[in-house]
């Protein structure tokens, strides 16, 4: 999966629960992935379906789980200290804690640029398709689809495939 990290799916219909994660994160992406789904899990047995999935019982939920793992001993002090700050009041997705997933990208065995850390005028592949970064507006990225032409906001952490880059403009 792509767009998603991990899934937590409540039991029913005879089926039991179900936590999912992707198999391809790093070990600590995965850990935080799986102390993320398993909060769901653990917010939904206690509160059943009054309480919102990223509300305050699941970020309780979180923090309580996540807290015996935050030690040197299981994460680096970089990551730590990025997960700490993190808990202090965790979105939704970790995807959406920037400095978290700059941090979990460190270690990946086979790490991707993400889009900030290419210069203007590089083209890239992303879902697919062909794109020249351009400039950035606000928190996204102004890039170009070379495939229909037109333009699209971004987000400055995607993973892309870097293909070369746009010849210099010529002075007239």
């Amino acid at each position: 999966r792509l767009t998603k990290l991990g899934d937590y799916r409540s039991a029913s219909g005879g089926r039991p629960h179900r936590v999912s994660v992707n198999a391809d994160l790093n070990i600590y992406a995965f850990l935080v992935t799986l102390i993320h789904e398993f909060a769901h899990y653990t917010t939904f047995v206690r509160h059943r379906r009054w309480t919102q999935p990223h509300g305050p019982h699941w970020k309780g939920e979180y923090a309580r789980l996540m807290r015996p793992f935050l030690s040197r001993t299981v994460f680096p002090a970089d990551l730590l200290r990025s997960l700490e700050k993190h808990l202090l009041d965790a979105p939704a997705s970790s995807c959406q804690d920037q400095d978290l997933m700059r941090a979990l990208k460190r270690y990946d065995a086979e790490p991707t640029p993400f889009l900030e850390d290419i210069p203007e005028r590089t083209i890239f592949r992303f879902n697919n398709r062909l794109f020249v970064k351009g400039a950035q507006v606000r928190k996204r990225f102004k890039c170009r689809c070379l495939n229909d032409r037109r333009n699209y906001l971004i987000d400055p952490l995607a993973e892309v495939q870097v293909q070369g880059s746009m010849p210099a403009r010529r002075a007239s």
